[in-house]
């Protein structure tokens, strides 16, 4: 059993964590904590970016295509980065772990009720009390919405003229990972889009 703390709302919440629950089963549960996912061998980058992305992001209250190329860059550069360079102990398709998902809750969330109400909404109503860290690998809006918090948290700065190179330089500075370069994102951006933006990602140097 396992105790996990959250904020909500200017209140403490305390999660029991079991091993198995009904909420999700001992081989879900193994497959989405403590491992990333790849959905991009799933679905292509433009429907994850139309289907889930986007979608979350308004949900959010935020119309932004440079957040939306941040997001989408940022699942292309965890699916495609070495074990080594993996964030550790990362979970689900944006790689966040367990105290990163805390930090965001205790450090963030706690004095922003009202956007803690919203991404709340997102969690489902019984499990994420249950087990709060499997949510980043099975409910894909709400991992997206802690990945944008991740950003938003560091005050991220963003413009609507922002290059490939702009945006790999925001990951490798304020996302998890273990000595990933604005390269690594760079790279996988331009194998998951060719030439469709070759003129436009420049060099990584």
């Amino acid at each position: 059993m396992l105790q996990t703390r959250f904020r909500f709302q200017g209140e403490c919440v305390t999660a029991s964590i079991p091993l198995t629950h009904d909420c999700i089963t001992q081989a879900e549960q193994s497959s989405c904590t403590g491992s990333t996912i790849n959905l991009l061998a799933h679905a292509p980058p433009a429907m994850l970016r139309q289907g889930v992305i986007r979608p979350t992001l308004n949900y959010l209250g935020i119309a932004s295509p440079a957040a939306e190329d941040l997001l989408l860059g940022t699942l292309l550069v965890i699916a495609s980065l070495p074990a080594g360079k993996q964030p550790e102990g990362g979970i689900g398709p944006y790689g966040i772990s367990h105290g990163v998902h805390i930090r965001i809750w205790d450090e963030y969330l706690a004095t922003n009720p009202e956007q803690a109400s919203l991404i709340r909404g997102l969690a489902s109503q019984r499990c994420f009390l249950q087990n709060p860290h499997a949510e980043l690998g099975y409910n894909f809006a709400y991992a997206t919405a802690i990945a944008w918090l991740i950003y938003q948290q560091q005050r991220v700065d963003l413009n609507e003229e922002m290059e490939v190179a702009e945006l790999a330089q925001l990951w490798q500075s304020l996302y998890p990972h273990r000595g990933g370069s604005r390269s690594d994102f760079i790279s996988s951006w331009n194998m998951a889009y060719g030439s469709e933006t070759a003129a436009w990602a420049i060099s990584p140097w």
